[in-house]
Formats: C-alpha cells, sequence, structure tokens
C-alpha cells in the first residue's frame, strides 16, 4: 500500500483542499473563543459586538457617557459530505482516500460552503461603486470608499474572473506584484492595487434589479435630549415598500443628506447605503427561516453622538423629517432600476469572522476523527450497518461567517446591459 490509512491524516489533507478553494475565507478573523464555541449547536444564535468609540470633550472637565456596544448575531451552521464503503471496498490507504473521496468532494464542499458564506455577505457593505464603465477606476474606487473612513488592515477585492479579463492586459499590467498575496490566494492573486489585493473570484452573483423598488421608505422613532431636541433615531432594521415595485435583496438606495460615521465615531461625508440582505436564521429547534432584513442602521443628528451611530444627519433635516414622533424618509436607488449588473467587494480581510465548532459525536459512532487545516476544520465520524455489512461515513464542516461591521465592506456594482 501506498500509505496505511489514518483517519487524521486523511481529514488533514481534505481539509487543506477545501481550505484551497475557498478563498473567500481566507485571512478572515476569528471573533469567539474556542470556550464560546464549546458545544454549540447547529442553528445556535451567537453575537459580536462592535465597540463604542465614546466622545471627546474640550477642556478639563471630564464629560462621561454609558458605553453603548451594538450586538450583531451570526448562525452556526453546518456543510458536509457523507458515503459509504462495504466490507469488500473498505478505504485501505491514503490514496485510496485521495482517488474516493479527497478528490471528488474536496471541491464540492468547499464551493457550496464558499457560495453560501459569499450569498449572505456579500451584500453586507455600508458603501457601494456603481459604474456602467469597467477599468482600473471601477477597481480603484472601490478601495478609496475604505481610505475615506480610515481604516486599518489589509484589503482584498473580489471580483469574478471575466470582469478581470474584460479590463485586458495593459490595465492588469498596472496592478503590483504581492508575495503576501500570492501566498495567501495562490494562481487566482491578480497583484495589488490601490492598496487592495485583486482577487479572481467564481461565483459572485448577478443582481437582477427588474420590478425592484423604486421609492421604498424607512422609519424609526425620535430620541429627544432632555431639552426636546431630536438627537437621533432608534435603530432602524427594516425598509417599507413605496413607490412601484417590490423590495429586493442587493439593491442599493441612499438618503439625501445620510453619511456615514466611521467606526472611531467620526462624522465622514461618505454616503451611507441601505442595502437589503438575506440570511438563514433558526429558531431553538433548528428550523431554518429565510430572513430578509436591513443591516442596523443608527442615526444621530450631526454633533451629538447619539446611541454608537453608523450614520449622521444635520439636526434641520431630521427634525424636518419627524411627524407625530416618528422620521420617515424615502430612499432613492443608486442602480438603473431593469438593469443587470455584476457584484463584487471590496472588503478588509478581517471584515468576516469566520469561526468553528465541533459538536457531540453521534453515539452510534466507532470512530470520531477531526482534521485541521490553517482555519478549516473537519469531524468525521462512521458507523456501522451491521445488517447490510457497510460503513457510513459522514464529514462536516460546521462554521459561522458573517461581515459583522459593515463600515468595512464596499459592494461593487458593474452595469451588464
Amino acid at each position: 500500500m501506498a500509505g496505511s490509512f489514518s483517519n487524521r491524516k486523511a481529514l488533514k489533507l481534505l481539509a487543506g483542499a477545501v481550505y484551497d478553494k475557498m478563498d473567500y475565507i481566507k485571512a478572515s478573523e476569528s471573533l469567539f473563543s474556542q470556550e464560546t464555541m464549546k458545544g454549540a449547536k447547529f442553528g445556535k444564535a451567537v453575537h459580536g459586538y462592535l465597540a463604542d468609540p465614546g466622545s471627546v470633550y474640550d477642556g478639563i472637565v471630564a464629560q462621561p457617557s454609558p458605553v453603548v456596544e451594538r450586538e450583531v448575531t451570526g448562525y452556526v451552521k453546518n456543510k458536509g459530505t457523507s458515503f459509504e464503503t462495504d466490507m469488500w471496498n473498505e478505504l485501505l490507504d491514503i490514496e485510496d482516500f485521495k482517488r474516493e473521496i479527497y478528490e471528488p468532494r474536496a471541491n464540492k464542499l468547499a464551493r457550496e460552503a464558499q457560495l453560501d458564506i459569499v450569498g449572505e455577505n456579500v451584500y453586507r457593505s455600508a458603501q457601494v461603486v456603481v459604474s456602467s464603465t469597467l477599468g482600473t477606476k471601477f477597481i480603484a474606487d472601490a478601495s478609496s470608499r475604505l481610505t475615506e473612513l480610515s481604516l486599518e488592515g489589509n484589503r482584498v477585492d473580489f471580483q469574478t474572473p471575466q470582469l478581470f479579463s474584460d479590463i485586458g492586459d495593459v490595465a492588469l499590467k498596472l496592478f503590483l506584484p504581492s508575495e503576501i498575496s500570492s501566498k495567501i490566494y495562490g494562481e487566482r492573486a491578480l497583484g495589488k492595487y490601490n492598496l487592495a489585493d485583486q482577487v479572481q473570484l467564481p461565483g459572485m452573483p448577478v443582481l437582477n434589479t427588474t420590478g425592484a423598488a423604486t421609492a421604498p421608505t424607512i422609519s424609526a422613532e425620535v430620541i429627544k435630549d432632555a431639552s426636546n431636541n431630536v438627537i437621533g433615531l432608534k435603530p432602524i432594521t427594516s425598509m417599507t415598500v413605496g413607490g412601484s415595485g417590490a423590495l429586493k435583496v442587493g439593491v442599493p438606495y441612499k438618503v439625501t443628506g445620510l453619511k456615514i460615521v466611521d467606526p472611531s465615531g467620526i462624522e465622514t461625508y461618505q454616503d451611507y447605503v441601505l442595502i437589503l440582505n438575506k440570511e438563514t436564521r433558526y429558531d431553538e429547534n433548528g428550523a431554518a427561516e429565510q430572513v430578509t432584513y436591513l443591516p442596523e442602521l443608527r442615526i444621530t443628528a450631526q454633533g451629538k453622538a447619539c446611541k454608537n451611530p453608523n450614520a449622521w444627519m444635520d439636526a434641520a433635516t431630521l427634525a424636518a423629517a419627524v411627524n407625530d414622533g416618528v422620521a420617515t424618509f424615502t430612499l432613492e436607488p443608486l442602480v438603473t432600476i431593469g438593469k443587470s449588473y455584476q457584484i463584487g467587494q471590496c472588503r478588509l480581510e478581517k471584515a468576516l469572522k469566520f469561526d468553528q465548532y465541533r459538536f457531540d459525536t453521534l453515539k452510534s459512532a466507532y470512530a470520531d476523527s477531526v482534521g485541521t487545516f490553517k482555519n478549516i476544520t473537519l469531524k468525521m465520524q462512521a458507523a456501522p450497518q451491521i445488517i447490510n455489512g457497510v460503513n457510513c461515513y459522514r464529514i462536516d464542516m460546521p462554521f459561522v461567517g458573517k461581515v459583522f461591521e459593515i463600515r468595512e465592506s464596499v459592494t461593487t456594482y458593474l452595469q451588464l446591459d
């Protein structure tokens, strides 16, 4: 035999193959400790918290205020593959495993998991770049949006391979070679441009905006100070249909005068963009439900830093939108409704939080092995079916993957028609 069969060795090989094919999660950051994830169940809600940058005062008299951390929720998921071997066809060596399991299943497991993570995170952004013209400016603008927020950390720009092909060789020569990027993303790394590693990622979505709402609205109750002045709004997590059309995931909108407060608490002049997202959520019994939602929008009046905001608006404009204690705004689409767009994403590498957990072993399993390669961990269990003379194997990849801070991400829209 080429080498004796070891479940742990085999799983490490498979974990390495899965990692190699999941560029979207490479260089991501762990958010939850193993202690936090210990005993996690499929569908469990886990919570991350966005720090409160507080406020800065002038002079020597302190002006303390309560710390307001904002909670963001992710859900424990699992992707797996399973197979059977009979008593005449057991896996006896590593070469068997490579040929029969590793090669045909690693790509499938990796692609399915990556598509799931991309689908739930590619629109989790507070800024966008929309263009009908492909070129290096389109690529550069996405990274520049992050620079405007003074964000620190390595950046990666994921675009479909066809987009980079269409840019052309002349433009691609402007990309600077990056040894670090090549080590992380391999042959799909094309170099660095405007501070972002440019990476080809198959499977990036195409958004068809036909039938999308033309003028949806958002609304929220006001927050007032002791002098009855409006200083902010309660968090907004949904849109309401307005004008013609229906609410559609991925379509970006803006509110005139609504700007981003960066993660350091500084009011910027970058437009805050609202994009509906969808994700699978689970109840206490593990039952799944597809939910459409708006990442939490927290608006403050200019200069008030109300409740750890991520957006601000001029106080007079905010007050003018109030009727009977509720502020309402009409949204303007940033894309041409009826057109299709190739979607990409430029973000901090660390914006994606990726963690794994280890669930309990089935009582009937006679083998329980774990294989790890970098940030991919797989668990394999085996159990016999005596009557049929069959061994059943299952290989699971449990994970949580989410962009918790949407200000660390920019979604790009390239018009296709």
